[in-house]
């Protein structure tokens, strides 16, 4: 059994307050994880082209709702 097959069994052990502190524990770590990704994309300026194609798509009038 890998890893995360262990991990996964010992979710199904817990009781609903653990799985709930659990949730909260992981959205917060999951959510720091992709701040902190982001700002690297942004210092590396991985964005800046995609940045641009979204202003220009705008601009042309193809940023409205669906």
């Amino acid at each position: 059994m890998n890893l995360l097959e262990q991990i996964q069994s010992k979710i199904y052990e817990l009781s609903r307050d653990e799985r709930a502190r659990l949730r909260e524990w992981f959205d917060e770590f999951d959510g720091d994880s992709w701040d902190k990704d982001f700002d690297e994309h942004v210092k590396a300026k991985r964005l800046e082209e995609a940045a641009a194609k979204a202003k220009q798509q705008h601009a042309d009038g193809q940023s409205g709702a669906v």
